[in-house]
């Protein structure tokens, strides 16, 4: 799987040394467009693990949890996926974001890649991975979970419910509720989110959310979850 990220790695550095057109790369096939402002940053993130799941209507959901390895903070972070048959042949690309919107060095997002030519999809045997990211700013820790709950109920959906408190001296705005679910093995089989109500969370206040996960056929397979909250002042302190 990696072998198509070390050769990508490698013509980055020789393409360097070389004057190409508006800064225009031709890569397997992909159309990849390079600019000061976002680059492709393969030595930033490190794959803690992924998981390919095949849905009811023949679509592949690649999950994954990602961990910024670098010394600085990474926001508009965009994973990119190369589709490979059991040829080694690209059978189609896609892409998603970290669900974490910015991420501190050592912080970890979970993502969510949906791979949508269901023909394709019955060719898949592997893939690879690649990255952009914008350089940004270090968030404090500032947003705490109190309080939280879960439970399926009786039509087959999962919930995660709870409270979280504000204790920067900022209002935290846009404030997201992010899980992830695991199974009995630890594999990450589904991500969802919410956004807390109220969104905007004045200084010492606290605020609820309720997460629904709506795939059926993974939530009967829930063991454990963890929970990230984010906002764009703020974000919780991972153990």
């Amino acid at each position: 799987m990696f072998i198509v990220i070390r050769y990508f790695r490698d013509f980055l550095s020789y393409s360097s040394n070389l004057f190409i057109p508006k800064m225009v790369l031709l890569f397997s096939g992909i159309l990849i467009l390079l600019t000061s402002s976002q680059a492709y940053s393969l030595e930033n993130f490190k794959v803690l693990q992924t998981n390919t799941i095949t849905d009811q209507s023949g679509f592949i959901h690649l999950f994954g949890e990602i961990r910024n390895i670098s010394n600085e903070s990474q926001y508009d972070v965009a994973i990119h996926a190369i589709f490979i048959d059991k040829n080694g042949q690209n059978i189609g690309n896609a892409s998603g974001l970290a669900s974490v919107r910015s991420l501190n060095t050592g912080q970890i997002s979970p993502f969510e890649i949906i791979f949508l030519d269901k023909d394709k999809s019955k060719q898949f045997s592997d893939y690879a991975l690649n990255f952009t990211s914008k350089v940004g700013n270090q968030k404090p820790d500032s947003i705490v979970v109190t309080s939280s709950k879960s439970k399926p109920d009786i039509f087959g959906y999962y919930y995660v419910s709870g409270r979280v408190s504000n204790v920067g001296n900022e209002t935290a705005t846009n404030v997201l509720a992010i899980a992830s679910f695991y199974d009995n093995n630890g594999k990450i089989i589904g991500l969802s989110s919410a956004i807390a109500e109220p969104n905007n969370m004045t200084s010492h206040t606290e605020a609820s959310f309720t997460i629904v996960m709506d795939d059926k056929i993974q939530s009967s397979k829930i063991k454990n979850y963890s929970l990230t909250i984010d906002s764009d002042q703020y974000v919780t302190k991972q153990s």
